[in-house]
């Protein structure tokens, strides 16, 4: 009863949400930016009085998306990414214009072991803005690395990966919430030694009117969203099965809300704090997750059934942070 009940107040709530925000997503996307921008941009400028890069007057951009490459020979990871501006759905016929990176919301997961020597490239073909990478699983001099790149150019970032987590990745041109907002971010998992990858990963975001730094900064979000997409989960559930245990990288991309991270019907086992293995709370009811940060969840299921999983802030699941669990025997 209370899954029909989720599901049928989720679903009504994303249908009321998505009549709105059609309007106010086609206004965004035909207006310039001069004019669903703050004052502040409007004027080329962010909320500290510092020049933007964005142009006022561009329109939507809908690139051809260009997908990650990665290639490793032992423990050499060579990573090459690309950012463009494209049209992404984001509930049932909401298309939103955003920023990106290789083209997805959220970006591209981005598998790591630890000791990996990493050497990534990220090409800006975004012609619009200068474009860059915050990588939370690297320790580098972020005035050093994770500087911008310029439209039509690129930048190469080395790290070790040595410590294990769940960790987020995004960009970091200011006004560096827009940046996140439109889309530009994603997960880096990195691997323990000895260890499997997580059976899912799931990264939760919010969507506000497009390119409004003021609605980011002031505003509720219009949709909460696990990978990108309303209710993603509710219609393609993820499979599992009876006494087999899984676990949920997990991440927090924000970029202003907690997440309140629940499984109804089961105990979340074992949960480790940004995914570090030394981090341990076991036999967890719900679990909070600040923007910015992961989790690496351990489940099991006793029963065959279907499982909900949702951002226990009830205005966050009615916006679509909502999933399920197929559970067979």
């Amino acid at each position: 009863m209370f899954r029909k009940s989720l599901r049928r107040m989720s679903k009504a709530g994303i249908l009321g949400v998505a009549a709105v925000s059609l309007l106010v997503l086609a206004a965004g996307c035909n207006t310039p930016q001069n004019q669903v921008h703050s004052a502040a941009l409007a004027n080329g400028q962010d909320m500290s009085g510092n020049e933007t890069r964005s142009s006022s007057s561009m329109g939507t951009l809908n690139q051809k998306p260009k997908p990650m490459t990665i290639v490793r020979h032992g423990n050499n990871v060579t990573i090459n990414m690309y950012t463009e501006e494209t049209m992404v759905t984001i509930a049932p016929g909401v298309q939103f214009p955003a920023w990106t990176f290789d083209g997805t919301v959220p970006g591209p997961v981005l598998y790591l072991q630890q000791g990996d020597h990493v050497t990534l490239t990220l090409h800006n073909l975004d012609p619009n803005m200068p474009h860059s990478i915050d990588l939370h699983a690297a320790q580098v001099a972020p005035n050093q690395d994770f500087t911008e790149v310029a439209p039509g150019k690129s930048k190469t970032i080395t790290f070790d990966a040595s410590i294990p987590g769940v960790f987020m990745y995004h960009c970091e041109t200011e006004p560096m919430a827009l940046h996140i907002a439109e889309g530009m971010y994603g997960a880096i998992i990195v691997t323990p030694k000895g260890q499997q990858p997580p059976t899912y990963t799931i990264v939760q975001s919010e969507f506000y009117q497009a390119m409004d730094l003021n609605a980011v900064l002031n505003d509720p979000p219009n949709y909460v969203v696990f990978n990108g997409e309303a209710n993603r989960y509710v219609d393609h559930p993820l499979e599992a099965k009876v006494g087999q245990p899984l676990t949920v990288a997990f991440v927090n991309a924000g970029p202003n809300d907690f997440s309140a991270f629940h499984v109804v019907g089961t105990i979340l086992r074992d949960v480790q704090a940004s995914g570090n293995p030394n981090n341990h709370l076991y036999d967890v009811q719900t679990y909070t997750v600040a923007p910015g940060d992961g989790a690496l969840i351990h489940l099991e299921f006793n029963a065959p059934g279907t499982y909900a999983f949702v951002s226990h802030s009830m205005s966050q699941m009615e916006k679509g942070a909502m999933g399920e669990f197929n559970v067979t025997g």
